[in-house]
């Protein structure tokens, strides 16, 4: 079936008289498996990013470090590591909505690339261990959340930092718009907080009930999403502060599941959300509710490992692409 849920109303009968009283369902459905896998790594991810049209990808793989592939056909373009003739532990990468840069992260380093040559455009010092990274539009500018309690916004084409973003707890999660004019970081103090870059201040701050797993904003910033490890899922108006939708993440925590990746669609009318347990599932924004579901592939069915969402892209039309930690690339439709 390929709607994951649907809504039916049910409507009490007395013997006599129809009763005005309803309550909404939810049935739940079987997820859809993807029309096509490839592998790009044989022993698994530390981390993964796709562009923004799922027409190339960035993994950082546990055997060989980090490699950018075309997607279709799957092509490993680019072997990208920190030091030569060692393959560099990843924690977070990144391609800039213009698909021609990259960013790779390691534990203090950080390198900018072009994902046209495949030439590295140059190499920094963080102040912090790395935990999250984003590009803007071009390659331009950088944010990076780290364990020293910040999020920092650097100018990676001439050097700098433009703005640092004091969290008071370890920045698990951040994301920027395109244009680098608002940022969003999570953090281990269960705050969510939108910023304003040009003048580094607060313009909105949510709770959630746990440390943050992930946060995303729409390109144009109009909304926020975010997800706490185990436990809420919202999103917001960045403009009013108000939520807009609340994610029904009850079942996931009885299973142990935590929203691990979200995207918003161009339009902001859906969003994809990815799993830590393989489960991919398209929402309405504005109402929550989920529309599709899919499971990514497993390596070995007989005796799983699992694979946790580690990237998101929307395609064409009704196609989209994810990232599994097991090193595979699922199309999704």
């Amino acid at each position: 079936m390929r709607n994951c849920t649907r809504r039916i109303a049910s409507i009490a009968l007395n013997r006599f008289a129809l009763i005005g009283f309803s309550t909404t369902l939810l049935i739940a459905c079987s997820a859809d498996e993807p029309v096509k896998t490839s592998s790009m790594a044989v022993q698994g991810l530390y981390s993964a990013a796709l562009s923004d049209s799922g027409s190339s990808s960035l993994v950082g793989s546990i055997q060989h470090g980090g490699s950018f592939w075309k997607n279709a056909p799957s092509q490993r373009l680019y072997n990208w590591n920190h030091t030569a003739g060692q393959a560099t532990p990843l924690i977070s990468v990144d391609i800039d909505p213009s698909g021609n840069f990259a960013v790779t992260g390691g534990e203090r380093t950080m390198v900018l690339w072009s994902a046209v040559t495949g030439e590295s455009l140059g190499f920094w010092n963080t102040p912090g261990s790395i935990r999250s990274l984003k590009l803007t539009r071009n390659g331009d500018f950088a944010l990076v959340g780290m364990d020293d309690q910040t999020a920092r916004f650097f100018d990676v084409k001439n050097g700098g930092i433009k703005q640092t973003l004091r969290t008071g707890a370890i920045v698990r999660s951040v994301d920027v718009t395109p244009d680098g004019r608002y940022a969003l970081t999570g953090d281990d103090l269960y705050q969510v907080i939108l910023w304003d870059l040009n003048t580094g201040e607060v313009r909105q701050r949510w709770q959630l009930d746990n440390n943050i797993s992930t946060v995303k904003l729409s390109d144009d910033g109009a909304y926020v999403f975010a997800a706490a490890q185990l436990g809420d899922a919202k999103i917001w108006s960045s403009v009013t502060g108000v939520e807009v939708s609340h994610i029904d993440t009850g079942a996931l925590q009885s299973r142990n599941v935590t929203i691990s990746q979200a995207v918003f669609s161009s339009s902001n009318r859906s969003l994809l959300i990815g799993q830590q347990n393989r489960r991919v599932n398209l929402l309405n924004v504005t109402t929550g509710e989920v529309t599709r579901s899919w499971d990514l592939h497993l390596k070995d069915t007989l005796r799983p490992t699992g694979a946790a969402v580690l990237a998101l892209a929307f395609g064409n039309g009704s196609t989209y692409y994810a990232i599994g930690s097991n090193g595979y690339l699922n199309v999704l439709q």
